[in-house]
């Protein structure tokens, strides 16, 4: 049995709605990769800046909000 042809009009909607298909593919992907990537941007930034706080408060001796580092490096004898 021969495979089935298709005619011109036939290959040419064909054709046509591959291509749509294909457009509106990349389309979603793409909005979905933006979509991820700002929430991961957004979750990196948010947890660096809870982390810097916790290390500032950890490191503030005096409560002024300046940070005293060697004071606690250099070991009491």
């Amino acid at each position: 049995m021969a495979p089935p042809s298709f005619n011109t009009v036939e290959l040419e909607l064909l054709m046509y709605v591959s291509a749509v298909l294909i457009v509106v593919g990349s389309f979603l992907t793409l909005l979905f990769s933006v979509v991820f990537a700002a929430g991961l941007a957004r979750l990196l930034y948010v947890s660096g800046r809870w982390c810097a706080k916790k290390i500032h408060h950890a490191y503030s001796l005096d409560g002024t909000g300046t940070m005293n580092a060697f004071g606690r490096i250099m070991p009491h004898h």
